[in-house]
């Protein structure tokens, strides 16, 4: 698995915790869905998890794995940076 670092990274702060995280690879936006998620997952979060972890794999394109990754956050109303 790669890497793939982003050209710009990902911000996102959980508005209930308010826990910010930032995020730079692919690999760091499928560990943050995977273990720093909210308990409600909905369809973004599961096309990311699929987007992210072909990406990862090389059957993925690493644009299309930061465009499902911010529709996810969107998703469960984190704040994006």
């Amino acid at each position: 698995m790669r890497a793939k670092t982003w050209k710009s990274p990902i911000r996102i702060e959980n508005p209930e915790t308010g826990v910010v995280r930032t995020v730079k690879t692919i690999r760091e936006a499928k560990a943050t869905l995977d273990r720093f998620w909210p308990a409600y997952h909905g369809s973004q979060h599961h096309h990311a998890e699929q987007v992210c972890d072909a990406a990862l794999h090389g059957r993925g394109d690493a644009n299309e794995a930061r465009r499902a990754f911010i529709a996810a956050a969107v998703e469960a109303h984190f704040h994006i940076q």
